[in-house]
């Protein structure tokens, strides 16, 4: 674990442009999914679960700076291994024509922020692999932060939180999407999402992940 006076001197990176040690990722590639089935059954609704990278002290504090600090060039140092980790699983699983999205923000972070992370992430994993990318959903109510919540918690604070744009239910018939996202601890916000997408038409979902935070595979 970070000591006191590293996570100080890497804020003061990330404020103030200070010179940064180059960041070293653990990989994974792993597929969760077999974890989070037997955990919740018939009520996990991805059908598969790829993950890139560990959730070590040093990559949280480099999310940190990307998702609350506005360095959006930090996007740079995770997309080649999200990247490697789409086309070691994705490829081989899913239809030529499937959709990319992303877990949406609510209005009031995306402002509070000025972007949605993960949609950048996404948005360019579908540029480089020549995939659609289209804004499904919306975060139609504001939770509490599912970091700071229990397992039983996190699945009532995402309960209907989100919702469907309409205007892509033609769109999303009998078609793969890869719903992108950050990091997946509990899997409770990927499966309210994968939840609503399937009952909207959608044939399979996967969710690709950038880091996991629990170490079960």
């Amino acid at each position: 674990m970070l000591n006191f006076f590293t996570r100080i001197q890497q804020f003061l990176s990330h404020v103030f442009l200070l010179p940064e040690e180059s960041v070293i990722l653990r990989e994974l590639f792993i597929d969760k999914n077999p974890h989070y089935k037997k955990s919740l059954w018939k009520y996990w609704y991805l059908d598969g679960t790829f993950v890139a990278l560990e959730y070590t002290p040093e990559l949280k504090m480099e999310l940190e700076a990307y998702k609350y600090y506005s360095k959006q060039e930090k996007k740079d140092i995770f997309l080649p291994k999200l990247r490697e980790c789409f086309e070691l699983f994705c490829l081989e699983t899913i239809e030529k024509d499937a959709i990319i999205t992303t877990v949406p923000l609510h209005i009031f972070s995306y402002l509070k922020r000025g972007y949605n992370h993960s949609e950048l992430l996404a948005k360019n994993i579908a540029k480089q692999e020549g995939n659609i990318f289209l804004n499904l959903l919306r975060k139609s109510r504001l939770t509490k932060h599912q970091a700071k919540l229990g397992r039983s918690e996190r699945l009532r604070n995402v309960r209907n939180s989100f919702s469907f744009r309409e205007k892509y239910l033609k769109t999303i018939v009998w078609k793969d999407v890869i719903l992108i996202d950050d990091v997946i601890s509990t899997g409770s916000t990927a499966n309210e999402c994968a939840k609503l997408l399937k009952k909207n038409g959608a044939k399979r979902v996967f969710g690709l992940f950038l880091a996991t935070a629990e170490q079960n595979s």
